[in-house]
């Protein structure tokens, strides 16, 4: 009653799939290395091309032609990279080996992490492809320690979920989880037209390792996840029906057989006779002949398995083939013919052995010994299920999943205390022979908790010390923001927005924006007659005042003192007004009250837009900018108070008006340099 759960997702030792190969850029990361746009777009048209591997591989042949020494190193590894992979799909691994060593000399001369991890990862995959799955799990440690230090989703995309793949092939979940994760944190970097299809793509791999792991909560969680993602970028022709086919593998794990049962049956009328889904077409008969075995309709289920059964061999799909034959074997068990169905289910368990994951191999352990109880056998159902026993501890206990040294060791010594337990009821060995094994033995538990001891001890100090770099970096990223933030407010200060300021004077972006400089009137007055508890109560109220007027894109300072900056994005210069005259009432209008009184405030405030009258940074930048709304401030309380000045437009060329404008703003006023308008605050 075999469930084979989505093997085209997987990197098992008897299939290796291409690996879904990222096309993001992150262009806005000043330390991302740089690359050549025109290969990199051409590089992400072909993977996203429906063409044969031949083609794709002349194409990045002619491509090549085209590279000099002028050419960026990232982009020239990554093209190398994927010539070498092509190579290896069409089976020239020898001259995919000779191409990928150019490439890594290149990433190694240009020490570039991001380079290195590729041609790391790119290794990892051809010995996937090569059936070398044992080299390419020894390759992983080369392959991480360049990827701490990647920076390119599209790199870390890559080589985290390839790594993923070999975890779950060398049957480590816990560790492919990890990765899987990773390479997801690194898609949520990512936003063009294949984010959402890498997105699903995890979240469904996740789904399998949950099914895997019996948490069926947890993987229907995932699979309704990446529905809702499918529906919203409109997917469904690539990925509907292997969504659909995992709820009903996961309703099935559940015992949901009706329920998987309709699930199936849907399926099976949506894909067949499309060649797109003729795999799963397949697979889904062989598993409604599953759930037929698990219902007892043994008729049914022998005629859904041998339609399944001439699918398989028309399209030499070897693999579903032994789980459509294991599953005939089964029913013919059930209907008593024993010889013939244990023979046929003995030699898909025989291939399966050391070739599936631990998890799936260990459902089909569970089924034979079943099949071999059914007909009397018992001695033999109860050694299959010592390692069916075996395999579930291996797939259930994720904390020795941690140390597979030390994992191989406990399934050893297990392995002799079994043998040790048949011997003394088999075969009756004398006294003396079995107290030599049982010292034997002894020596070798001891040895094992021993190693478990200490792979425990370096298990914690791990994670105390992983725990201490996460509480650094906690700490770092805290200082890092109190640096930038004014402690009794929160909001920014005045060397945040000076970065800012720089950064936009550095990459041109002003276009529409606005300043407004505030001043909170007689705040002296308020610490010397209240006390200094009470003028943090109001310089706290009003920044809480200010934030509620704000839009989100707006920034907020507390440029120094009792002193805000307002920074406006993209405002109309009409509408700048209409915001302060809003901003001096909503300070004015209402008095803040201090645990000793009740105090009415106003602020004074001068305003301008930035930049000023269509001039551009060179002729007047940000701080001189600031510099002439502090001066517009400052007019405001030489003319009473509780009003703004602002400097509305420009009326003559700046390199006629800036000497005034500089020393005397209200001059350059009365003289028409510049127009100014007042707006008055709240009456007091």
């Amino acid at each position: 009653m075999f469930v084979l759960l989505l093997a085209w997702g997987s990197s098992f030792s008897y299939a290796q799939p291409k690996i879904p190969i990222s096309s993001a850029v992150d262009a806005n990361d000043v330390q991302l290395p740089q690359l050549d746009t025109r290969i990199e777009n051409e590089l992400d048209r072909l993977l996203q091309a429906a063409e044969s591997e031949q083609a794709m591989l002349d194409a990045m042949r002619e491509l090549e032609a085209t590279v000099d020494t002028n050419t960026p190193p990232m982009s020239r590894v990554r093209l190398q990279s994927y010539i070498a992979l092509s190579l290896g799909y069409l089976e020239r691994l020898d001259e995919a080996y000779s191409v990928l060593d150019k490439a890594a000399e290149l990433a190694r001369e240009s020490s570039l992490p991001d380079a290195q991890a590729e041609v790391a990862a790119t290794l990892i995959l051809l010995k996937n492809i090569e059936g070398k799955l044992t080299e390419a799990y020894t390759l992983i440690n080369s392959a991480t320690v360049h990827l701490e230090d990647a920076q390119l989703p599209r790199i870390r995309y890559f080589a985290h979920n390839l790594i993923a793949s070999v975890f779950r092939a060398k049957n480590n979940t816990e560790r492919a989880l990890e990765h899987l994760i990773a390479a997801a944190a690194a898609v949520d970097e990512t936003d063009n037209n294949r984010t959402p299809i890498r997105r699903i793509f995890l979240k469904l791999r996740i789904a399998e390792i949950y099914n895997e792991q019996q948490l069926f909560a947890q993987a229907l969680e995932q699979v309704n996840e990446a529905e809702e993602a499918m529906l919203a970028a409109d997917l469904e022709s690539m990925y509907g029906p292997e969504i659909t086919f995992l709820k009903a593998v996961t309703a099935t794990n559940q015992g949901k057989y009706d329920l998987a049962f309709d699930i199936y049956s849907e399926l099976e009328r949506r894909i067949k006779g499309d060649p797109q889904w003729n795999y799963m077409h397949t697979l889904v008969l062989n598993n409604l002949g599953d759930l037929a075995i698990r219902t007892k309709r043994f008729e049914a289920g022998i005629q859904v398995l041998n339609e399944a059964l001439v699918l398989a061999e028309e399209t030499n799909d070897v693999l579903t083939e032994e789980l459509i034959r294991f599953n005939l074997g089964f029913i013919d068990v059930h209907l008593g013919q024993y010889e013939q169905g244990l023979a046929a289910m003995q030699r898909v368990a025989d291939e399966a052995r050391g070739a599936w994951s631990n998890s799936e191999f260990e459902k089909l352990l569970g089924e034979y010994a079943e099949a071999l109880t059914m007909a009397n056998r018992h001695q033999q159902a109860n050694e299959i299920l010592i390692e069916q026993r075996q395999l579930r501890e291996s797939v259930f206990n994720t904390e020795l999943q941690k140390n597979v040294t030390e994992l191989q060791n406990l399934y050893d010594s297990k392995d002799k205390a079994q043998q040790i337990e048949l011997l003394q009821r088999q075969n009756q060995l004398s006294d003396q022979l079995l107290e030599n094994e049982r010292q034997r033995q002894l020596i070798l538990v001891l040895g094992v908790a021993v190693a478990l001891l200490l792979s425990a001890l370096a298990f914690y100090l791990y994670r105390s010390a992983r725990r201490s770099n996460q509480a650094l970096q906690h700490a770092n990223a805290q200082l890092a923001d109190q640096s930038l933030r004014d402690p009794l407010t929160g909001l920014l200060n005045r060397r945040a927005m000076q970065q800012e300021l720089q950064r936009q004077e550095r990459e041109q972006q002003p276009q529409n924006d606005a300043m407004v400089l505030l001043d909170i009137d007689y705040f002296k007055r308020i610490n010397d007659h209240h006390g200094h508890s009470a003028g943090d109560e109001v310089i706290r109220a009003v920044a809480q005042r200010l934030l509620e007027i704000c839009r989100d894109d707006d920034k907020v300072i507390r440029w120094g003192g009792e002193e805000f900056l307002i920074y406006l994005k993209n405002t109309d210069r009409e509408a700048l007004p209409r915001f302060v005259l809003r901003m001096l009432k909503a300070i004015g209008e209402k008095p803040v009250d201090t645990d000793n009184a009740s105090l009415s405030i106003t602020a004074t405030a001068g305003f301008i837009s930035y930049p000023f009258g269509d001039l551009n940074q060179t002729e007047m930048d940000w701080e001189a900018t600031l510099q002439l709304v502090d001066k517009a401030l400052y007019a405001g309380k030489v003319h009473g108070r509780n009003q703004a000045w602002g400097i509305v437009s420009l009326n003559v060329p700046f390199a006629e008006a800036h000497k005034v404008l500089d020393t005397d703003l209200a001059k350059a006023i009365e003289k028409n340099f510049v127009s100014a308008i007042t707006l008055h605050g709240p009456k007091q």
